[in-house]
């Protein structure tokens, strides 16, 4: 999103009110930048945010330490970091607000499933997600999914994992930034009858929505998202071929 000149104003305007020691100034210059304005954030900027969000946890806002673990995380604006990333996450869980808690735990449990500068540990993956599972969370339910699928921690079953699929899709709609995630292994279960009957059209649709959604995350500087692509167009490909021929074309 293109910066305004009333945007340009209105920042202007926090930057005053953080001299003064407004917490309430620095989460909103903070978080402007963080989610609406990314592009424009400079290293000086990006030194600026995090003292911004490291005041603001001091004085109890563990949402702040939510967002400054998902900046070590991302490694948009400032060097990756997984172990930072961590520590502000666990600090986030303590966060009174459930959201805040919610998403903390959603992201241990990416720390702990995929060994973020941590050791590989599906116990405490799968304790991380079914915190935000039972919350309803669609992330922590589609993980949930992966982990009976693939067996870890939990005894493989495909048709559990096809059940937290479906869940997790119910609890979003198309522009949440979830749905390709879900939208991708929906349509792969479809495509192969993994814990479901095999169905193409159903495949076709939850595809191309997968590969649309994965293209808006990369513009959006989603850094895992160009990785899913070369797969989900591989999948897609071979649904088209699936189709065409049952249509004998």
């Amino acid at each position: 999103m293109k910066m305004t000149s009333e945007d340009k104003y209105r920042i202007k305007v926090l930057e005053k009110r953080i001299a003064t020691g407004d917490l309430e100034a620095m989460m909103k210059y903070a978080e402007l930048y963080h989610c609406r304005f990314p592009e424009e954030v400079t290293p000086a900027i990006a030194q600026k945010m995090i003292k911004c969000y490291e005041t603001c946890m001091n004085a109890g806002n563990l949402t702040a330490a939510l967002n400054l673990g998902a900046m070590y995380y991302s490694g948009n604006f400032i060097p990756r970091d997984f172990r930072k990333a961590i520590r502000y996450y666990e600090k986030a869980t303590e966060s009174d607000d459930k959201e805040t808690q919610i998403r903390a735990w959603n992201n241990l449990g990416y720390c702990y499933y995929y060994g973020r500068d941590i050791p590989v540990d599906d116990e405490k993956a799968f304790n991380c997600y079914m915190r935000a599972a039972v919350q309803r969370d669609a992330n922590a339910l589609y993980k949930i999914g992966d982990m009976y699928r693939y067996g870890r921690y939990v005894k493989k079953d495909e048709q559990m994992a096809v059940l937290f699929y479906e869940q997790a899709l119910c609890e979003v709609y198309e522009n949440y930034p979830e749905y390709p995630d879900i939208a991708k292994r929906i349509g792969e279960c479809a495509l192969y009858g993994i814990g479901m009957e095999k169905d193409i059209y159903r495949a076709l649709k939850m595809l191309t929505q997968a590969e649309i959604k994965t293209y808006k995350k990369i513009k959006e500087r989603d850094p895992f998202a160009a990785s899913l692509l070369p797969k989900i167009k591989q999948m897609l490909n071979d649904a088209k071929n699936q189709v065409e021929q049952d249509l004998g074309l």
